[in-house]
This record gives structure tokens, sequence and C-alpha cells, in this order.
């Protein structure tokens, strides 16, 4: 056993030895052959991302050639016209809009002409009176009645405005004639000096006779002063009695009268649809016979939906086939959208659609029921839809197609009040027939 030799220390004592670290012959070795891995590692990490990255873009760039989206489409459904099936006047109206109703549920009842319209009571040219026609005749009188005070306020504005300019044209005449008067005084005054001084023989002759002519225009211009200070006080009374002076005060009177004259006819006509509209009531309040009773008609509704719009009430005479309201139907939805011919050639219609209403995160899958190209006369038509769709500003003079995606059954569907979502915005991601790019080359078709 060898023992370790004492050192000496630095106070002069012996003490144990201190051995040295001891070094690995081998450790640069590994730290020179860990750092190609290390480096290996990083480069690897950074490939992957690349590549990655490169992923992200391609599928994005394959998802925008094999997707096409479709702003500004619109919640639309069917609704049916109910029309009158015979002539008769509405004695009952149920239906208001927005209410929902039940297949075979009475809508509205018609019954008999009154007695008072079918013997020829009522004036042959004038078509019978409704409660909404004697609305807008009185509307109309009302309007008339508004002219009319807009025009007697002008009129005295006009008034007021003349005469107050007329008084001015006397207050000044005043003026001048007092002017007048004092140079008419001073000429009078010079006049007689100078005479005095022609008696004395210091003037001559000739000096007094001009200042006595001028002393004489000077009293004529008094008089002219006066004369036109009569006139104008003359014009003032005869604008306080609203005596017309003036072509614009003529045409205001000419306006007032014949207003007068229409308020006058609209009045006595306002008055005769009154009477015949008592007349028509005083009719459906009367009890009905038995044969009213059976010629009575009722509407009913066709299925289940909500009164979508009325164009009668009760009280009003209808004929044949005219449309007395129009019924929603709930079950049958759909999302429409107009696009270009160019969009529309792009749209596989095999592909599922996907619709995001508007104010919704989450997305509904629906199926292309039809692409169809239509022009704008064919937007104009009447149809059996709730709403006709707008033309975006961007496609307005450019080839059309209307594109129809049946949606499933929504939340909104169920709620009455607001017509079951029909209006609503939505998008639509259409699937495309669009080339896209393949990793072995060329273009390919999907």
């Amino acid at each position: 056993m060898v023992k370790a030799n004492p050192q000496p220390s630095t106070s002069g004592k012996v003490g144990p030895a201190v051995s040295a670290p001891r070094v690995d012959p081998e450790a640069p070795f590994l730290a020179t052959a860990s750092r190609p891995w290390r480096r290996f590692i990083v480069g690897g990490a950074c490939l992957s991302l690349g590549l990655l990255a490169v992923g992200i873009g391609a599928a994005s760039m394959a998802y925008r050639l094999t997707h096409l989206g479709v702003s500004g489409g619109l919640v639309n459904g069917r609704t049916v016209r109910i029309q009158a099936p015979v002539d008769g006047t509405i004695r009952d109206f149920y239906a208001r809009p927005g209410v929902q109703v039940k297949a075979g549920q009475v809508l509205t009842r018609l019954g008999p002409v009154p007695l008072a319209l079918s013997t020829g009571a009522a004036s042959p040219v004038r078509s019978p009176t409704t409660s909404t026609q004697l609305a807008s005749e009185q509307e109309t009188l009302d309007l008339l009645n508004q002219q009319l005070q807009e025009l007697e306020g002008q009129y005295q504005a006009l008034q007021s405005t003349t005469v107050t300019i007329a008084q001015e044209t006397v207050d000044q005449s005043s003026a001048a004639i007092e002017a007048a008067i004092a140079k008419a005084t001073a000429a009078r005054t010079k006049y007689e000096r100078f005479r005095s001084l022609l008696e004395a023989g210091a003037v001559s002759r000739q000096e007094v006779d001009e200042l006595e002519a001028a002393w004489k225009i000077a009293q004529a211009d008094v008089e002219q002063a006066q004369s036109q200070q009569a006139i104008a006080q003359v014009t003032v009374d005869a604008l306080v009695q609203q005596t017309p002076l003036q072509s614009t005060t003529e045409d205001l009177q000419s306006r007032r009268r014949q207003l007068l004259q229409a308020i006058q006819a609209q009045t006595a006509r306002l008055n005769l649809s009154e009477s015949e509209l008592q007349t028509v009531q005083a009719q459906l309040e009367q009890p009905l016979t038995a044969v009213d009773k059976q010629a009575i008609v009722p509407i009913a509704a066709p299925f289940d939906g909500i009164v979508y719009s009325t164009q009668h009430d009760a009280g009003e005479q209808v004929d044949r086939s005219a449309v007395l309201l129009s019924l929603l139907d709930c079950n049958d939805l759909w999302v429409e959208a107009l696009v270009s011919i160019e969009q529309a050639n792009r749209i596989n219609a095999a592909k599922p659609v996907r619709v995001q209403f508007a104010g919704q995160t989450k997305t509904a899958v629906g199926t292309v029921e039809f692409v169809n190209p239509v022009s704008v006369g064919d937007l104009t038509k009447a149809r059996a839809e709730a709403i006709l769709p707008a033309i975006p500003a961007k496609l307005v003079n450019r080839p059309l197609a209307r594109v129809r995606v049946r949606m499933p059954p929504t939340e909104v569907q169920n709620q009455t009040h607001q017509f079951c979502g029909v209006g609503q915005s939505a998008k639509l991601t259409f699937g495309t027939q669009s080339l896209v790019p393949t990793w072995l080359g060329g273009l390919m078709p999907l």
C-alpha cells in the first residue's frame, strides 16, 4: 500500500497531500462527435417546418381552387296566394301578418254583396267604397288643406312685405316734400332780397328775373313731391284693404281660389264615400237570412304556415280571383344567390355546399338544387316566392345565373315572428370543377 507523501504547508506544518482532478482522455472526442448530430437535428426541424409551411400553402391554394365562396345569399321560401273563389264582401278577416296558422284554420269569410250595392244604390261610376279608399280620400283632403294653409302664409307674408315697402315709400315722399319746401323757401327769400336791391339800383333786372324763375321751379318741385306722396298713400291704403296691385298677388289669389274649389269637391266626395261606407256597414251588421248564411264562403289555410302578407280587410268588396293574403310555407325554405356566368360554370352541383348564416359561427351543409341562367326580366316576374333576389352592384349589366341551395332545418325556422328566417343573409361555399396542381406534375381535373 502506497501512502501519500505529506506536503509542507505555509504554516510550516506538515498536512495530508491533495490529489489533482482526473481528466478523461476521451472527453474531447465525445464533444466533437456530438456536434454533427445536433446540427442534423436542428436542420431536420427547420426542414420539417419548411415542408409544413409549403404543405399549408399548397392546401390553401388547393382549397381556393376547389371551392368558391359567394356572399349575399338570402333565405327564401315558398308562398301561396289565397284568392277569393267568388265575388263577395269580406265579413270576417282573421289573418294578420306573422301569425302562425294550421291547415284547415279559417282565415276569412266571404259573404254576399250588400243589398245597397247589388241593387245599384251606389253610384255606377264609382266602385264600392272601402275603409282603405275612405282613408285615402281623407289624406287627399288633408293635403289640400295643408297646401291652402301654406298658400295663405305666403300670401300674408307677401302682403305684409308689400305694405311695409309702400309705407317706406310714403315716408321717403314726406322727406322729399320737406326738402323741396326748404329749397323753395330759400329761393323765395333770395328773390325777395334781390328785388329790394333792384329798387335801390344795386342789382340788375336780369338777376332778379332769374331768381324769380328759380323760386317758381322750387315751388313746382314741392307740388310734385306732394303728389307722389299722395299716390304712395293710396297704394298703402289699397294694400291694407287687400286690393290686388301686382301680378304675383293675383297669381296667389288665383291659386287660392283653385285650392278652395278642389277642397269643396274633395269634401263632397269624402262625404259621399262616408255615406256609402256607412250603408255597407249597416248591411253587414244586419242579421243574416238563412239564404245569406248558406252563401257565406269560409276560406281556410291549405297547409301549416305563417301569414306573410295581406291585401284586404273586413268590410271590403272583392272580385273573384282577387288575392286576399299570402301564406309562407316554413317547411319549404332555401338559400339562393345571384352569381356571374363564370362563377356558375365553376360550381359542381354534385358537391355539398357550406352555408354560414349571418351572425353565426357554425356552418350547415346544403345541396345544390339548380343553377340556371336568369335575366333581369325573369327576376321581376311574379313568382310563388317570399322575396325577389336583388342584383349585386358588381353584377349589374352582366350575364347572371341563379343558384338555389336546399338547407337543413335551423332554429330560426321555429321563430314565426321572424317569418322563419326569410330574408336572412348567408354565405355559400361551393365545391368547384377547377383544375388543381398535382405533385406528379401538370394539372389534373377534379
